[in-house]
């Protein structure tokens, strides 16, 4: 088991509401690893299409396996 870093970026659509905005961060982590600390660090507004998508920026430590430590690296590099 490995400790790893990452930085993430998710669009935070209209559809979502700030309810289930935890669970949707968490679900995305996990396709990495297991979540240990995570934080929003910050939060952006962009204009597609006359429809306004916020952009969240994540940073978080993960526990994860040696397996997924090579995929996350290969995927973040």
């Amino acid at each position: 088991m490995n400790l790893e870093f990452i930085e993430l970026e998710l669009d935070w659509t209209a559809e979502l509401s700030v309810c289930d905005l935890r669970k949707y961060i968490l679900s995305n982590l996990m396709k990495y690893g297991e979540p240990l600390r995570w934080a929003i660090t910050s939060l952006s507004t962009h204009s597609y299409n006359m429809e306004s998508i916020q952009k969240i920026s994540i940073e978080a430590v993960l526990i994860i396996n040696e397996e997924k430590t090579k995929d996350i690296n290969a995927y973040l590099n």
